[in-house]
């Protein structure tokens, strides 16, 4: 048995690699996503609000990308030094994760809720109520019920996933920078 060094795997290196560039592909992704997802009308919302909602999605996102970035460095000391913050610093993604489904959640009772709302306020003038589709295509602005909570929601999904995303993509960047290793972070050598 000989005493040489492991060979770094090249096809693992390769996945690494891909790996790494496909989370900072998809912080960038994720933050142009609700743009398609509004013309799509993958997630309901009011036409009134659709438009808006998208957009400021899309610009908060990209804040939020540039801000996580240009604090990489302080996210770093707080990432890879032992200490309490190390731990709140490596859970944060999860949190985000489940932030942006609670949003999801909250958006979908309360989008119904409003729906809801506006067919009341139609039977009680005597109008027949319409469908949800209906009430979606054609409520003003200004009678949209819970509108402020809606665009709060929505705005929550994304800037909750994006958020996970880019820490995630920070991390593995900085880790690169760093030259710390998989193996040492596992032992707890850095």
């Amino acid at each position: 048995m000989t005493n040489r060094p492991p060979r770094a795997p090249v096809r693992l290196r390769a996945f690494s690699q891909f790996f790494k560039n496909y989370m900072s592909l998809a912080a960038v992704v994720t933050a142009s996503l609700p743009i398609p997802i509004s013309a799509m009308k993958l997630i309901p919302a009011f036409a009134a609000q659709s438009r808006f909602l998208s957009v400021y999605a899309s610009l908060f996102c990209f804040l939020m990308l540039a801000f996580l970035f240009q604090c990489r460095h302080s996210l770093a000391r707080w990432m890879f030094v032992e200490s309490k913050g190390r731990r709140m610093v490596t859970l944060l993604p999860l949190l985000l994760i489940v932030g942006a489904l609670v949003c999801a959640f909250t958006y979908h009772a309360t989008i119904e809720k409003s729906i809801r709302e506006v067919q009341d306020s139609l039977l009680a003038r005597g109008v027949a109520g319409g469908s949800s589709e209906e009430i979606l295509k054609t409520t003003d602005y200004l009678e949209i019920p819970f509108s402020v909570q809606l665009v709060c929601l929505y705005q929550g999904i994304f800037l909750c996933a994006e958020s996970a995303f880019v820490l995630m993509a920070l991390r593995e960047y900085m880790q690169d920078l760093l030259g710390l290793d998989e193996v040492g972070l596992i032992r707890g050598e850095k």
